[in-house]
């Protein structure tokens, strides 16, 4: 019991209390009426997981052998580097300079609860029926053989990569899947929390990225009803329908989002993607009445910070999946334009670059390895 009790609370840490702490020690970049909880976390969870995918890919392109062991050994490191940071510059601002705001600013738009309460336990009845489900009625897919198991390697045999999942045989690093390292966090909160890796894959995933996809969706809502707040839980009420029930292929974000949640190319398309049009949504907003600026929002603050959480949002998609980088490019490339059409401001141009510098470094490695034959 104990045992079972120690292995919830590791899982606890790394998947929730990591990220925030992380994020508590980045959210300076924040506008002081953007620093929200959820916005908080999500810029923690970008940069632990942008950690992870720098180590990793190092680990696994210089390291022949117990390449996941280093991997573990120097992500943990940094990570708790970044934890106690965090949790000094928390423990500085909040009692030394009695800084209330820190966390939550008063001048950040905190969602009242105008709409009938109904609405809001209504969508987390629906959000906790859809967590119930996706454990107790966990789907088995055909690409577990492998995904699954590639973590699993990296658990129990401290291998990156170069063990063939279909036969168990050595085998040379497989470019196509990689540089995609999701297996390997998921290999690493089953090593340090001690949980095997295809009961963090099926049934404790779903449980962080389903509620993460909701997060970044009421963000959405925030910005889409920004003068009707009573709206946001109905537009989730909407999404979360169109999730349950938009399994009418096999092959829908719907069918992923639920069913193989776990996979990357799932959260590459139910999670990446809505955080690109969350942010270029926010980068809209910002653009003033004479659509002539976009550096500066109505509060004369920045807007700097969100090239930053796209360049990382970026990250994500490659460690997510390769195609990520490809797709997520060209969605960027396209509400860039749009965005410089409606702003006028060539700025645009620099801060497109400039988030696109991970998706280039990305295609590069990816070239290299693959002419190399490593």
């Amino acid at each position: 019991m104990l045992q079972i009790v120690g292995e919830v609370f590791k899982l606890i840490f790394w998947l929730l209390c990591a990220p925030m702490v992380i994020g508590l020690l980045f959210n300076f970049i924040l506008p002081k009426e953007k620093r929200s909880v959820g916005v908080t976390f999500l810029l923690g969870f970008l940069i632990y997981l942008a950690v992870f995918e720098v180590i990793a890919i190092y680990c696994m392109t210089t390291i022949m052998y117990s390449a996941f062991a280093y991997c573990v050994k120097y992500f943990l490191i940094a990570s708790w580097i970044l934890i106690v940071l965090g949790i000094v510059r928390a423990c500085y601002a909040y009692f030394i300079k009695k800084d209330r705001n820190f966390i939550v600013s008063d001048k950040a738009i905190v969602m009242k609860i105008t709409a009938p309460k109904v609405y809001w336990l209504l969508f987390f009845g629906l959000l906790a029926f859809q967590l119930v489900m996706a454990v107790v009625m966990a789907s088995f897919d055909g690409d577990d053989a492998y995904y699954v198991v590639e973590s699993l390697l990296a658990q129990q045999a401290d291998v990156m990569n170069t063990i063939l999942p279909y036969t168990g045989n050595s085998t040379s690093l497989d470019i196509r899947h990689a540089l995609a390292v999701i297996t390997m966090w998921i290999g690493f909160i089953a090593k340090v929390s001690g949980v095997h890796a295809t009961i963090v894959s099926h049934s404790v995933i779903p449980l962080l990225f389903i509620p993460l996809v909701y997060l970044v969706y009421a963000q959405i809502g925030k910005v889409l009803f920004k003068d009707k707040k009573e709206m946001v839980p109905v537009f989730l009420i909407i999404v979360s329908f169109l999730m349950m029930f938009g399994n009418v292929s096999h092959y829908t974000p719907a069918t992923f989002f639920l069913m193989r949640t776990w996979q990357g190319k799932a959260m590459v398309g139910n999670l990446v993607f809505p955080m690109i049009f969350w942010i270029f949504l926010e980068m809209y907003e910002n653009v003033n009445a004479n659509n002539k600026e976009i550096s500066v929002d109505k509060a004369g603050t920045s807007s700097a910070y969100l090239w930053i959480m796209l360049a990382l949002v970026n990250m994500l998609s490659g460690m997510c999946s390769a195609m990520g980088v490809i797709f997520g490019s060209g969605i960027i490339a396209l509400l860039s334009l749009l965005l410089l059409i409606f702003s006028r401001n060539l700025k645009v141009i620099i801060g497109a670059f400039f988030c696109m510098i991970p998706n280039l470094i990305y295609l590069a490695l990816y070239f290299s390895i693959w002419t190399s034959g490593m």
